[in-house]
């Protein structure tokens, strides 16, 4: 996964209606993630900032369920950054072989190791942890968000698709996409839940408000979506309100 550039200019001013159909579709996506929510091994709590990094760097280019494969047997292999900071290249090439660009992700992990070994641990600010060799400003915003309990929203593709369908194209046609999504991905995640709400976005996104043949009949948002709305897609009576 990976972050959807970050914006060039000042804030982005979301008008009192945007506003609205956000908190809308908070409440919406937090119903719909307690009954549909994907489970996977990094997300399950007490995850120590080792075990959060090392999933979010395998999800880099690969998809969660390849990740699935290889999970627990890479962080039971290798149980800390000193373990992967001193594993040899090819031991850690064998282990990432099933993730695919398994060389370039050996690497990362090793300069990664080594780096966090020398800091003392993982950064605690956006700015030390892009420095890390590795990290990106999407992988950054997921250690804040998962080990830090920030406000910080994951703005991947899923999210970004689900956001710009849902409430269109910002009215100003000044306006760059790339601001008003950052904006809408903040004030989504501007919750005591915030990272249930970032789960919540990127697994709707990736079940439902699919890239192609997105399930828009059945999408309990589509009374509000503006895509769905450009489809004249009506909604029915068997509609349910979550």
């Amino acid at each position: 996964m990976s972050l959807i550039g970050r914006p060039i200019g000042g804030p982005f001013e979301i008008s009192p209606e945007a506003t609205q159909h956000i908190s809308w579709l908070r409440r919406r996506l937090l119903s719909w993630f307690a009954r549909n929510g994907r489970l996977f091994p990094w997300r399950e709590p007490g995850r120590t900032p080792y075990e959060v990094v090392v999933a979010e760097v395998l999800l880099q280019r690969t998809t969660a369920t390849g990740v699935v494969r290889t999970y627990a047997t890479f962080v039971e292999r290798f149980p800390s950054w000193l373990a992967l900071a001193q594993a040899p290249v090819e031991e850690l090439e064998n282990a990432l072989r099933v993730c695919g660009l398994w060389r370039r992700k050996a690497q990362a992990f090793q300069h990664l190791a080594q780096s966090i070994e020398t800091n003392g641990g993982v950064p605690e600010t956006r700015k030390d942890l892009e420095r890390l060799p590795g990290i990106g400003p999407y992988t950054a915003s997921a250690v804040l968000a998962i080990v830090y309990g920030r406000a910080e929203p994951l703005l991947d593709v899923n999210m970004a698709r689900l956001l710009g369908r849902f409430l269109g194209p910002p009215e100003c046609i000044e306006v760059k996409p790339k601001r008003a999504l950052h904006a809408y991905a903040l004030r989504l995640v501007r919750s005591k839940r915030a990272l249930d709400v970032n789960w919540a976005a990127l697994d709707f996104g990736a079940l439902v408000c699919r890239a192609r043949n997105p399930l828009c009949p059945e999408c309990p948002l589509r009374a509000r979506c503006q895509y769905a709305r450009s489809r004249r897609l009506k909604p029915t009576s068997s509609e349910g309100v979550l």
